[in-house]
């Protein structure tokens, strides 16, 4: 008669894939039996330090929901005031914010291909998506001032400033450097294959039930995107493609990044090309009071859907805010739900196909 015994494997918060999250593994052997993730390691209490600051302080706070992709979230802080002060934002100013929307976008998938590649032992992944980084890094300091943080450059009424001269050059040079990232979907080395494909399937109708969006739904078969459900800023004008597949595993998760980049990148170009002249912020005098009332806006982050939920009781700074972010349901009910039956040397891939930000979650 085999005996059966199962062992509590923590796996973070110092592992290295995992970063400032943590789950408890129970394992059977190598089998994962069941899987309970614990976050709450980098809790900062973002919405109730807002309650206290100004819309303008709070852009530059909203840089941190999630290191990853501040400039999404400084655009879903800025969207949220303005609906609340009735803002006219000029036309130069919506470009601009998604010119640099989608930089953030691009250079966030990187850093996801960079965690991903490490963490299944790619080496070649990490060095070149992190390289490439580098240079939107680069072109977010000399637009924004700051390299990793934007300090709230998309802002309530519009942006802080316009791009430098010469800058539309160079983010052209920089989206060129960006493309060669295609490249990572040819690979296919019999090593990268092994530890992804077939690795952590999500079903459609799971992925729903879970409450998964953006690319870990697109890669279930879920055709759905913010940008084109709900355009918002300057969405409406621009051409282009939303990419799904339909396998729903690690490596359809890795490729669908790829795939999104690419759009990213013709977003950018023709946002580059139709941009307008004009004024960058609105005309009336900065506001001190937030007119009473609330506002719910949602956008289309590189991890997903990402949400605000603002009330105003009319004094000068939000009387609540709640934020949605969508590593929360992916790093709880969907991860914990894919790890389930899963062997240990494939936790690694399954965790960092979801594209984690801990930060999000434990805001």
């Amino acid at each position: 008669m085999t005996m059966r015994k199962e062992y509590d494997f923590l796996f973070g918060p110092a592992h290295p894939g995992s970063g400032n999250f943590s789950v408890m593994l129970k394992v059977d052997g190598e089998r994962v039996v069941s899987a309970r993730a614990d976050p709450g390691y980098l809790h900062r209490g973002l919405e109730k330090m807002m309650e206290y600051r100004s819309p303008m302080q709070n852009s530059v706070l909203s840089d941190r929901v999630c290191v990853l992709e501040p400039l999404a979230w400084n655009l879903v802080h800025a969207e949220a005031v303005d609906e609340m002060t009735g803002a006219d934002i000029p036309e130069r100013a919506r470009y601009l914010r998604v010119i640099m929307a989608e930089l953030s976008r691009i250079q966030s998938h990187l850093i996801w291909y960079g965690g991903m590649s490490s963490g299944i032992g790619f080496d070649t992944g990490f060095r070149l998506a992190f390289g490439y980084r580098d240079y939107i890094l680069e072109a977010f300091e000399r637009i924004t001032g700051g390299r990793v943080y934007p300090a709230g450059y998309i802002c309530p009424g519009g942006v802080r400033k316009d791009m430098p001269d010469g800058m539309e050059a160079k983010i052209l040079k920089v989206l060129g450097k960006a493309e060669k990232m295609r490249m990572l979907e040819k690979f296919g080395t019999p090593s990268l294959l092994s530890r992804m494909k077939g690795v952590g399937v999500l079903k459609s109708k799971d992925a729903l039930m879970l409450g998964a969006t953006g690319p870990v739904l697109r890669a279930s078969g879920m055709k759905t995107d913010v940008r084109k459900d709900d355009p918002y800023e300057v969405y409406n004008k621009l051409d282009f493609e939303i990419p799904v597949l339909e396998d729903g595993d690690a490596y359809s998760r890795y490729v669908l990044g790829i795939r999104e980049i690419e759009e990213s990148i013709k977003i950018i170009r023709q946002s580059l090309k139709d941009i307008p002249e004009g004024r960058l912020k609105r005309i009336k005098p900065t506001f001190t009071k937030i007119p009473e009332g609330e506002a719910y806006i949602r956008n289309e982050a590189a991890r997903g859907e990402a949400c605000i939920h603002m009330v105003s009781n009319g004094g000068e700074n939000p009387y609540r805010c709640k934020i949605r972010g969508p590593s929360l349901l992916h790093m709880i009910p969907v991860l914990e739900h894919l790890l389930k039956e899963s062997q240990i040397a494939d936790v690694p891939a399954i965790y960092w196909s979801l594209n984690p930000c801990p930060a999000d979650m434990d805001r």
